[in-house]
């Protein structure tokens, strides 16, 4: 039995998991931050460039420069720049491209492209069932029930029921042994590298990342106004005893701010979520999404419930181990297709799906047998751009959170020109980036701008970062590649980091447009 792939957008639906940290300092509150960006400042109103050719070049240098030279604010910042004609090879302007800078999150980019060249845009997940042995007659499994994670990042509740179904439909009844989870397609180091350095937050960002997990290793936390009394609290997906609410303390009022306070609290065998506050009724419902610390254990509790529901008793407790080489395959799930889960990592910056497609690249390619560690993931991130001609630089982790990368604007430029000359990786990277006034991360850029759907970039934003990367065209005979990377960004000026680049991409627009 196979159990059906689901699309992305019935993932976790209620919530889209929570984007960007703001700082590497712990947190007490939830993490609410994205790496949305705002609408564009300024006018809007469409720049006319030269048609000269010469002239057209020496006009879009000058107004890149100017740019930059324009927002007092940022003039301690260190800003780089490089843009590239993709058509011609030609380097249109650069500003400091040399310099290994902070990508936050077009770090991805990285990712994207090696995970693209090197598993393909086809590549699957898949989530399996074994058993030692099934009596056809009794539906009784005499030994052990195994569920094999192999890093499926979107692996779902409903799909994990489906597995179940589909055991009852092959006749299982009772499983005399254990559940037994196999998670060695990973190491047991669930945390990418700089994940440490905000220790104590809890929010879904920070997510642990294994082989076998669930819901994105997150529990989604909901709660509703009802009239006449206190608030309700659910839990997305059940997981049984692991996730409990053991504080529920909320109050529906009809008037005032909604004000909710959720704690995730790890215990040796369980999440506590602790739930104060108060809800407006007219506000319906609140939720945020809590990291859990055991990923496979989580996703154990999870297909536990679903069997039970469809009726299929297990005699024993859950327990870890490998699938025996003699083991029976029953069942399996797997996930949509890696261009897919790209496309949802791009548009709205996840960092777990960033990570999750790292390890899973590193597992894919480490040398020698064994778990995929998350070395093996820089191994081969650092293999596949090398081979693309891109080398010298530092991307520690998949997403681009924290500290965690050093890469220059020629750097990132050309990487964005061997992936667009690469027809196995070009047009999935491009068609996976938020459209500028569109979708995704930059929904919100450019409305009323020259540069409105013909920037397709790659977002990124930390405490003081602020990067913008991809590409610009307005039809395929002269698209360029532009990398726009500012570190140091003075406190509340990030505003003014984004309509530096928002200028630049209008200069941009009109460059081509004059051609």
């Amino acid at each position: 039995m196979v159990g059906c792939g689901l699309a992305l957008a019935s993932i976790d639906a209620r919530a889209r998991p929570a984007q960007h940290v703001g700082s590497a300092e712990p947190s007490t509150e939830p993490e609410r931050g994205s790496d949305d960006d705002e609408a564009a400042s300024g006018s809007g109103q469409a720049l006319t460039a030269p048609t000269d050719p010469k002239a057209r070049t020496v006009w879009l240098s000058e107004h890149l420069a100017a740019a930059i030279a324009t927002h007092a604010p940022l003039q301690h910042a260190r800003v780089g720049v490089a843009v590239l004609d993709l058509a011609t090879g030609a380097e249109l302007f650069t500003h400091e491209p040399d310099k290994g800078l902070n990508l936050a999150s077009n770090t991805k980019l990285l990712t994207s492209v090696a995970a693209l060249g090197t598993l393909g845009a086809g590549f699957r997940w898949r989530t399996a069932v074994y058993v030692d042995d099934l009596d056809d007659k009794t539906g009784k499994v005499a030994g052990d029930l195994y569920l094999r994670g192999r890093g499926d990042p979107v692996l779902s509740a409903n799909d994990l029921k489906q597995l179940a179904a589909d055991l009852e439909a092959r006749g299982v009844r009772t499983i005399e042994g254990e559940l037994v989870v196999d998670a060695t397609y990973f190491d047991a180091v669930t945390e990418p590298p700089h994940y440490a350095e905000q220790p104590k937050e809890r929010s879904a960002f920070r997510a642990p990342i294994a082989a076998l997990d669930v819901a994105r290793s997150a529990v989604t936390v909901t709660v509703i106004g009802e009239p006449g009394g206190p608030g309700k609290v659910m839990l997305d997906p059940d997981a049984g005893d692991y996730v409990r609410v053991t504080k529920s303390e909320v109050k529906t009022i009809t008037e005032g701010r909604t004000k909710i306070r959720i704690e995730a609290k790890p215990t040796a065998d369980h999440l506590a979520i602790e739930v104060t506050g108060q809800i407006r009724v007219a506000n319906g419902s609140y939720d945020a999404r809590k990291r859990i610390d055991n990923p496979a254990r989580f996703a154990a509790k999870v297909f536990e419930q679903a069997l039970a529901e469809h009726g299929i008793k297990i005699g024993k407790r859950i327990g870890a181990g490998v699938v025996p080489t003699t083991a029976k395959l029953l069942a399996w799930h797997d996930s949509v297709a890696l261009s897919t889960v790209i496309r949802s990592m791009n548009k709205e910056s996840d960092h777990y799906l960033a990570e999750s497609v790292r390890k899973t690249l590193g597992a894919e390619t480490r040398a020698t047998p064994g778990p995929g560690t998350w070395a093996d993931g820089t191994t081969a991130v650092t293999t596949a751009l090398h081979k693309l001609g891109i080398s010298g630089f530092r991307a520690d982790n998949g997403s681009g959170l924290f500290n965690a990368s050093e890469v220059s604007p020629h750097q990132l430029v050309a990487l964005l020109r061997a992936a667009h000359k690469d027809f196995r990786i070009g047009p999935d990277l491009i068609a996976s980036l938020p459209t500028g006034g569109v979708d995704g991360t930059l929904a919100k850029r450019w409305k009323d701008h020259p540069a409105h759907g013909r920037v397709r970039a790659k977002t990124g934003t930390l405490d003081k970062v602020v990067s913008l990367a991809g590409y610009v065209g307005i039809d395929d005979s002269h698209p360029l590649a532009f990398a726009i990377l500012v570190n140091d960004v003075p406190q509340g000026q990030r505003g003014a980091a984004r309509a530096m680049a928002d200028e630049m991409l209008d200069a941009m627009v009109a460059y081509l447009e004059a051609k």
